[in-house]
């Protein structure tokens, strides 16, 4: 597995989007979680993003930009999950672009038929920890020092920053600690005892409006709501300018 990169232009402004590959546990579940709840989940082989999605290359996609920053280096904002998982959202829309057609074509016949979703929440935590390097037990994203890795606390303004400007993790991911709170695909529950150790997305018993998963803390959050293991609730309408998301491309 290698990375895969999609590029285009927006205006007279180049960009792109780098997914890499995040090998999977294989047999030696990861501890989610922490202290006596931590639990062990086993992960399958995905791709994920190195960065949230940004103002461009939702603007590439659809056309509009909804963000609250309007600069095109920012993490994206102001979606709900809704408006972006949900029918005829942006991940309808991108996997019937010729984005995936490009994306695909890079990975092995194995992986033909993937697909871009939300990260579940179990995928993201393995990411954020360094995927096989989870071992190491930063706090934060690929380290203990939060002012390496993070926007948070409105220390440099009350506002996104552009994207991948502080340290990466283990695994080149940058911003999973601070700048934007990220969805997951799951609904949110208390008992992480229910959250399936699979590596697969929790599910709500049917029912309106449910909760869904936010990770990561964001740039006005404390360092308490940036650390890996941090887990969050909002309603899947909900959006404002300190919510985003990051890109799993995968073929389960």
């Amino acid at each position: 597995m290698s990375a895969v990169t999609y590029r285009f232009n927006l205006g007279s402004e180049s960009h792109h989007l780098e997914m890499v590959p995040v090998e999977g546990t294989r047999g030696r579940p990861y501890r989610f979680g922490d202290g006596e709840a931590a639990r062990p989940i086993e992960i399958r082989d995905f791709y994920i993003a190195t960065t949230p999605v940004t103002v461009a290359f939702w603007s590439h996609v659809t056309g509009a930009d909804p963000s609250v920053s309007r600069s095109n280096r920012r993490p994206l904002e102001n979606v709900s999950w809704v408006q972006i998982a949900g029918p005829g959202g942006f991940l309808d829309r991108l996997n019937a672009s010729a984005v995936r057609s490009e994306i695909v074509g890079q990975l092995p016949a194995s992986d033909a038929t993937a697909r871009f979703r939300l990260p579940t929440e179990t995928e993201w935590e393995y990411a954020a920890r360094g995927g096989p390097q989870w071992g190491q037990g930063f706090r934060y994203s690929g380290s203990n020092d939060i002012d390496a890795v993070a926007w948070y606390d409105r220390k440099h303004g009350d506002c996104t920053k552009d994207v991948a400007r502080k340290a990466p993790n283990q695994l080149g991911l940058y911003d999973m600690s601070g700048n934007v709170w990220e969805w997951c695909q799951d609904a949110f529950t208390r008992d992480v005892n229910s959250i399936p150790a699979d590596g697969s997305p929790f599910t709500a018993t049917p029912g309106p409006n449910p909760e869904r998963v936010l990770r990561g803390g964001c740039f006005h959050n404390w360092a308490v709501h940036c650390t890996v293991s941090k887990r969050y609730e909002i309603g899947e309408e909900f959006h404002d300018g300190c919510i985003g998301f990051r890109l799993v491309l995968a073929a389960h």
